[in-house]
């Protein structure tokens, strides 16, 4: 039998958490008797409200949940620190304490991870067969636009890299290293994963929002957007050092810039012609490797989708929903 550990981070979820707790229980034991032993780990990360009372009262009569607690708020990537730390099953599962993925996500991915012997295996709402549902505009905007750079880095490989609903071999979650506390330890992860040639799959999955959550959800605030998008440049030019090529490229006037800059000086023809021909040798070349990555990738796109199939996705990797154990 296969021991799985459900980690389940936890900030500030509100009176639904309950109930999304017991729900995602009730389901999983359904499948108990399929080799699989489930065990709960809840880490409250600080929460201001009744978030530790509701996992320490759904604990109380289950052998089988942990709960750990921060004394205040460390973010994300800190609360799955503290859960990987704690794990002492061969599998874990991370899902979202709101339940915006399915309980049977959480089983698609446990069960890819057995019948793909994969390390890492990722819920996807971007790939064909995924979806997005009563997110906010900008919110869901934002979130693709950084899993198509995050994508890009990968040379289209994977879809979705920021999600954190994903099932790991413990042993390969205990490989991974990453420094940020806050959601970019998602990406981080998923990245270090790859570079250390995890073998990882991807199935898709529906992200649904709950007209609560929805609601619950603040006005713009520029400086965290903000550094969520340098958070996730950092991480894509990181990844894939090549993307640099790309930007001068990408430099709108950069050939009149030059040029002007050269006269102000007041250099001669000669300096004049040699630096005016060395950056347009440096723009048409640096376009020219950013187009070779981009048809990579928009290939490699384009072949996922055809091989998408109405009644499932057979996604780049080579996983089949369709092929899971029941």
């Amino acid at each position: 039998m296969t021991g799985v550990t459900v980690i389940v981070p936890a900030y500030n979820e509100g009176a639904a958490f309950a109930g999304a707790l017991t729900g995602l229980s009730d389901y999983l034991a359904m499948h108990r008797g399929g080799g699989y032993d489930f065990h709960f780990l809840i880490v409250d990360d600080g929460s201001e409200d009744d978030t530790y009372a509701i996992a320490m009262a759904f604990a109380r009569w289950r052998p089988n949940v942990r709960v750990l607690r921060h004394e205040r708020n460390r973010g994300l990537g800190a609360a799955l620190r503290t859960a990987f730390a704690a794990v002492d099953t061969e599998v874990a599962v991370c899902v979202d304490a709101d339940m915006s993925y399915a309980a049977t996500v959480a089983m698609e991915l446990i069960e890819a991870i057995d019948s793909r012997n994969a390390d890492i295996v990722l819920a996807s709402p971007y790939m064909p067969g995924g979806a997005v549902v009563n997110v906010p505009f900008l919110r869901r905007v934002l979130s693709r636009e950084a899993n198509r750079l995050l994508s890009l880095a990968t040379g289209g490989r994977y879809a979705t890299l920021t999600c954190m609903v994903r099932a790991y071999r413990t042993v390969a979650a205990r490989e991974l290293e990453f420094g940020s506390d806050d959601k970019p330890a998602v990406a981080e992860m998923l990245l270090d994963g790859l570079r250390k040639k995890l073998n990882v799959f991807e199935v898709p999955a529906a992200l649904e929002w709950s007209d609560d959550r929805r609601s619950a959800v603040r006005g713009f605030r520029f400086g965290k957007v903000a550094a969520q998008i340098w958070s996730t440049l950092t991480l894509a030019f990181r990844h894939r050092p090549a993307l640099w090529l790309a930007i001068p490229g990408l430099l709108p006037g950069l050939l009149p810039l030059v040029v002007a800059i050269l006269l102000l000086l007041r250099v001669n023809a000669t300096t004049l012609a040699v630096g005016t021909t060395a950056t347009i040798v440096i723009q048409y070349t640096s376009l020219a490797l950013f187009t070779g990555q981009i048809t990579t990738f928009l290939g490699r796109k384009l072949s996922q989708k055809r091989r998408y199939k109405p009644n499932g996705a057979r996604p780049n990797n080579g996983y089949d929903p369709s092929s899971r154990t029941a």
